[in-house]
């Protein structure tokens, strides 16, 4: 379902004056918040697609019926985040993230809120939540606790570090969270890892683990070799270059187990351990390791570092702005020998999106950094729809699921930041512009679905609209043609 190019406003602000049809002209400033979650209230609470109501930095925002949130791992409705940590049920009467809850939280929850200013109403279309997007530990792995999922890092040699336990309720990567000694401390699911693609690698992207005992065939010692090449090689019978030995015995269906003295970089949540200390709940784990798959094999693995778009502007006769489209992708294969396709998606709709690069794709470094592929798409493209993820798929891999739960040759990530237009002189109009989040088709039309806690629901127009003031934030069809009235 690729949308058809998009018709730039002014043209249609320009045939709906033919028309005869008064458009409103009025910019509404947008706004774009990142603090901690003060208040957080359900607007219906039976409603799975219910609307809310966050304050964050003193600011009471609107997150509208059918937008879905940002999580480390996954998307939720807001429905979803009022089930508790580990999900069930029944809709309680607080999330629990919230400082003014009747149970606050220990450590507060972080959101980041963009959307527009609508008749004296901060209305959010994007909406992100963690406990510190840019908080990030690292160091080298002390010790390892397979049977609590758990490391400890620090500094080489200290008796003392951070205690990270892997937030996997399916056990891909080591000890699932109800398993074993694990099961003793109940991590929050709302902020596991993602399930889908694989945020337990090394830097190329091929998936690491934490092996629960010795021995573990799920994470087999034999997919690392001794040193000195137990950092960097190819786990396949072909190296993928000469600075990368091939390891025969290397299964690439299984990820490499971490060991002793491996450097990593994690990111999650703070969570009390029940004896007056903190453990961090990992999302996301990379280790220095440079892990690749000889060419043309399967499995093969990817990953996603950056992924932003411009979002366009809406044409106000009034409203000087600086606007873009531009699209830029970072990431890394652990199979330098095959390019890679770059699509923009809405998950859940079940469609192949707008393709990139064409079937040619992107060709991985085969030099410094082997195996990165990145590229920025021109800004000021006009025929390009705003959409939810970036998706990079390597070209002639079947992109299969595993039987583990790994995913081969295919990553989706959200996108990290939608670029909004700006001012290009300072004081006028005395705001900033709009966010021309009806732009956002999946926003402004939804048509799409998803499996939230109450069950597979069917997304529609937020509602409130975080309208930009322009006429063609009106509902689809009602107003002048553009691209969101195009099948998505």
């Amino acid at each position: 379902m690729t949308p058809k190019p998009a018709i730039r406003i002014a043209c249609s602000a320009a045939l709906a004056l033919a028309a005869g049809i008064a458009l409103a002209q009025t910019p509404n400033p947008s706004f774009n918040l990142i603090g901690h979650i003060e208040r957080f209230a359900l607007t219906a609470p039976g409603d799975p697609l219910s609307a809310a109501t966050m304050t964050v930095r003193g600011i009471p925002v609107t997150l509208p019926r059918s937008l879905l949130i940002t999580m480390p791992g996954q998307y939720m409705t807001a429905q979803d985040l009022f089930r508790g940590p580990q999900g069930g049920s029944t809709v309680q009467n607080a999330s629990g993230l919230a400082l003014a809850d009747a149970s606050p939280p220990r450590v507060a929850f972080e959101a980041e809120l963009q959307g527009n200013i609508v008749g004296g109403q901060y209305i959010a279309g994007v909406a992100r939540i963690s406990q510190g997007a840019l908080h990030v530990g690292n160091g080298v792995i002390q010790a390892i606790d397979g049977a609590r999922g758990e490391l400890r890092v620090g500094a080489p040699g200290a008796a003392t570090g951070a205690r990270v336990r892997l937030n996997d309720p399916e056990g891909i990567y080591g000890q699932a969270n109800s398993a074993g000694a694990k099961a003793a401390l109940a991590l929050d699911q709302r902020f596991q890892l993602d399930p889908d693609n694989s945020p337990v690698h090394a830097r190329t992207g091929f998936p690491v683990c934490i092996a629960r005992t010795a021995g573990d065939a799920k994470c087999p010692a034999n997919n690392r070799p001794a040193a000195p090449a137990d950092k960097r090689f190819t786990c396949g019978a072909v190296a993928a270059e000469p600075l990368a030995p091939a390891l025969p015995g290397c299964d690439a269906r299984l990820p490499a187990p971490l060991r002793v003295g491996d450097h990593v970089v994690y990111v999650g949540m703070l969570q009390s351990d029940g004896a007056g200390g903190f453990i961090v709940a990992a999302h996301g784990l990379e280790a220095e390791l440079g892990i690749y798959t000889s060419p043309g094999a399967e499995p093969v693995y990817l990953y996603i570092e950056e992924a932003l778009m411009g979002t366009l502007g809406e044409v106000f006769p009034t409203l000087q702005q600086e606007e873009t489209s531009r699209v830029r992708i970072v990431g890394f294969s652990t199979d330098p020998s095959r390019p890679v396709e770059v699509r923009l998606i809405d998950s859940g709709r079940n469609e192949t999106g707008t393709t990139l690069t064409g079937p040619a794709g992107l060709q991985p470094s085969n030099g410094p950094q082997l195996g990165r592929f990145r590229n920025t798409w021109p800004a000021k493209d006009n025929a390009r729809a705003v959409r939810r993820d970036l998706q990079a798929r390597v070209i002639g891999s079947p992109n299969a699921k595993l039987a583990n739960g790994l995913t081969s040759g295919l990553y989706v990530a959200p996108i990290g930041e939608y670029i909004g237009p700006e001012a290009t002189r300072f004081g006028d109009p005395g705001h900033q512009p709009p966010m021309p989040l009806e732009n956002f088709c999946f926003l402004a039309k939804g048509g799409g679905t998803f499996e939230s806690a109450a069950g597979v629901q069917n997304l529609v127009r937020l509602a409130p609209f975080p309208e930009s003031g322009h006429p063609d934030s009106q509902p689809v069809g009602a107003g002048p043609a553009r691209a969101c009235d195009a099948p998505n």
